[in-house]
């Protein structure tokens, strides 16, 4: 059959068929899609994409610093005239408090960094004088690792530095006998002071007290009413003196002083730390913390072992909200060293405190 030539009636009657081909498909399309979309929906390159996906993982990763920087006080004042049991005159405690805050958080990654500075001074009508009655800097930097699939769990390492801010004395408002002793409790040395005499016992910065620990962490319950935190794993404790001496002994039918002196030590071992803090109401709010240390190794002279050796720090506060700037809080805290003070070293009391958050 011979091949003809394409004819305008020929190509006019390929393109009805083909449009009455392709009426249905388009037909099913609009259904599928608006036409507002088909209008103005573009198309987006794999490039684009993943440009944007890129973008969201970024700003989820990116990390974020958090401040808090609270200054306070505390005071109390008391007198008494012709009271039976109490002597005549006014007791005055002033204190500073100085806490800050800086915590850093990225993914898993979470820095937590505080400060805490506690400092008062008490007079009483016993003594003409003012004595230091609490003098305590803590610093502390823990690193924790959040595990993803259980957020509450992973590593951490932590470092913390526990000291004093001001040269400490022992003054007493009798006559005293003073017992010196070397760091393994050795007697050295006897001296006799007067009344409201400063003797001289640690310096500034003295004992330095620094502790490393890595290992655990739980943190099974974080909620607005209760937070509950453990740790646990490997820690050393370094002991910092420079012949500075501690108070381990007072004998009041003599009027005698016993004083050892501190010894610069490190101690390798196992370290097991629970802390609890939550919120009864809006205006009641409590705190506690229990830290072990059982050293396995020591560079001491003075050698303890069994219980003996066992570093135990306790602390507690119940605080009652009275203002946005007011409380009035009850803090106590139980602490044993056994190669600074073998004995059980113990502060509490009742403060009003008065604070003014600057971040």
């Amino acid at each position: 059959m011979p091949h003809l030539p394409h004819t305008p009636r020929r190509r006019t009657r390929a393109v009805a068929q083909l449009t009455l081909l392709l009426t249905p498909l388009l037909s099913l399309t609009s259904l599928a899609l608006p036409t507002t979309a088909l209008a103005h929906t573009p198309v987006v390159a794999p490039e684009a994409l993943r440009a944007v996906a890129l973008a969201k993982a970024s700003t989820a990763t990116t990390g974020k610093w958090a401040y808090k920087l609270n200054v306070g006080g505390t005071g109390s004042a008391s007198s008494s005239s012709d009271v039976v049991g109490a002597v005549d005159g006014t007791t005055l405690q002033l204190g500073l408090l100085l806490g800050g805050e800086a915590h850093y958080t990225r993914g898993s990654h979470d820095w937590q960094n505080t400060l805490k500075l506690q400092h008062a001074q008490t007079r009483t009508p016993v003594m003409d004088a003012w004595i230091k009655s609490a003098d305590n800097l803590d610093l502390e930097s823990t690193y924790l690792f959040r595990l993803r699939a259980v957020p509450w769990f992973g590593p951490f390492a932590r470092a913390k530095l526990q000291t004093q801010v001001i040269r400490s004395f022992d003054v007493r408002p009798v006559d005293t006998t003073i017992n010196y002793q070397d760091n393994t409790g050795k007697a050295t040395a006897t001296e006799k002071v007067a009344a409201e005499t400063e003797t001289g016992t640690t310096g500034a910065f003295e004992p330095m007290l620094i502790n490393f620990s890595a290992g655990l962490f739980a943190n099974p319950v974080e909620d607005k009413t209760i937070t509950v935190k453990t740790k646990a794993g490997a820690g050393s404790q370094h002991i910092v003196a420079r012949d500075g001496y501690a108070v381990t002994g007072y004998d009041k039918a003599t009027q005698t002083v016993t004083l050892k002196q501190i010894e610069t030590s490190s101690q390798v071992g196992a370290e097991v730390e629970v802390e609890a803090n939550g919120a009864i109401n809006s205006h009641l709010a409590w705190k506690a913390k229990t830290r072990l240390f059982y050293p396995l190794y020591s560079t001491a002279e003075q050698k303890l072992s069994g219980i003996d050796a066992l570093n135990t720090e306790i602390g507690g506060t119940l605080s009652i909200k009275l203002a946005k700037w007011a409380s009035l809080d009850y803090v106590v805290t139980v602490r044993r060293i056994p190669l600074i003070v073998d004995l059980w070293q113990v502060q509490h009391g009742l403060l009003l405190t008065t604070g003014f958050n600057l971040l």
